[in-house]
């Protein structure tokens, strides 16, 4: 990467794919003076830090993207670059719901107003992924994945509904009209357990398989 093309700005200097990555996302708008010189990272990288509660952070396989707010807060939760996230892949975005998200290599963080700031990772990001993200009635992440009764249950909560995922019965949404009924019943611990599949057309309303049974919903005549 190299600072051979670095400039001074305020204290510091930025230089070579950060002060690329400056220039682009914002410059002294966005970020205000660097508060660090830049310094290593994990695995190869580099990252500098900035007035306005953000970063950039560079590896040869990323390149340089900001980071920044609440989702450089969540990030560093889990260890920064360190940790199981990794470096960013995507600068931070606009949702198409009101929020923001980042990419990682390791997964993904979503920030809305109402939902507050969560990753989503693994088999239930790639579920959310498959439904349009935000977009489906899913919405947003309301927490972090859970792990229940073993290592191989993960629970994630959305604004509209959950998605569970088990070694056994794979991973699937639950949401609408059929978790209402489902959850009355004890959800994954009463009678009708974990979802086998995902909801489908029926009988001209809706059903969804679940371990100990299926539930059905019809609309009101």
């Amino acid at each position: 990467m190299g600072v051979a093309t670095a400039r001074p700005i305020g204290p510091f200097e930025v230089g070579g794919a950060i002060e690329a990555e400056y220039d682009r996302a914002g410059g002294p708008d966005a970020f205000g003076d660097p508060t660090t010189p830049e310094t290593d990272a994990a695995g190869g990288g580099k990252k500098q830090d900035f007035v306005n509660n953000a970063s950039i952070y560079w590896t040869p396989a990323t390149d340089a993207h900001a980071i920044g707010g609440a989702i450089r807060d969540k990030w560093r939760g889990t260890g920064s670059e360190s940790g199981s996230m990794k470096y960013p892949v995507t600068d931070e975005g606009q949702t198409g719901k009101p929020g923001r998200f980042q990419h990682f290599q390791g997964g993904s963080i979503y920030w809305s107003i109402g939902s507050g700031t969560h990753v989503l990772s693994g088999v239930i990001r790639d579920k959310f992924a498959s439904v349009g993200w935000e977009n489906s009635p899913l919405g947003f992440p309301i927490a972090d994945e859970n792990k229940t009764n073993s290592s191989t249950t993960h629970i994630q909560l959305f604004e509209g509904g959950a998605i569970y995922s088990t070694a056994k019965t794979g991973t699937h949404i639950v949401w609408g009209a059929i978790r209402d009924t489902w959850v009355r019943n004890g959800a994954e611990n009463g009678r009708y357990g974990f979802p086998t599949g995902d909801e489908y057309d029926y009988e001209g309303g809706k059903a969804q398989d679940f371990s100990g049974g299926k539930i059905v919903w019809k609309p009101e005549s």
